[in-house]
């Protein structure tokens, strides 16, 4: 007669630790694909998004209220864009300019009154 031969629990656990390894090896592997990807697209994202910088087209004096027929606004990548700069035209129209501003200077807000 032949003898069957029952697993015992410690085989159990010899035969489901390689198996859970595995698995929880490719999760993690999955996870961090996906981490990468999300990074990778942030970065494009924060490399290549566009915002606008408030240019002057003509020279203004010392204490001129600007007008839009003196300045323009113009598109350039937002990571190159300073904190100190004008974005928005709205923010210019109507201020004063503290020492006067060349043709094709960028605004900055210091330069304003």
């Amino acid at each position: 007669m032949s003898e069957k031969t029952a697993l015992t629990p410690i085989k159990y656990l010899l035969f489901t630790i390689p198996v859970a390894m595995a698995a929880g090896l490719y999760a993690g592997n999955e996870i961090a694909t996906q981490e990468v990807a999300q990074h990778q697209a942030e970065a494009l994202e924060r490399n290549t998004a566009q915002d606008f910088l408030i240019s002057v087209k003509v020279d203004v004096p010392p204490n001129m209220v600007i007008e839009s027929s003196m300045v323009e606004a113009r598109q350039a990548f937002a990571n190159r864009i300073e904190p100190d700069l004008e974005t928005s035209l709205k923010a210019v129209l109507g201020k004063k300019s503290k020492f006067g501003l060349n043709k094709g200077q960028v605004v900055a807000k210091a330069d304003l009154e």
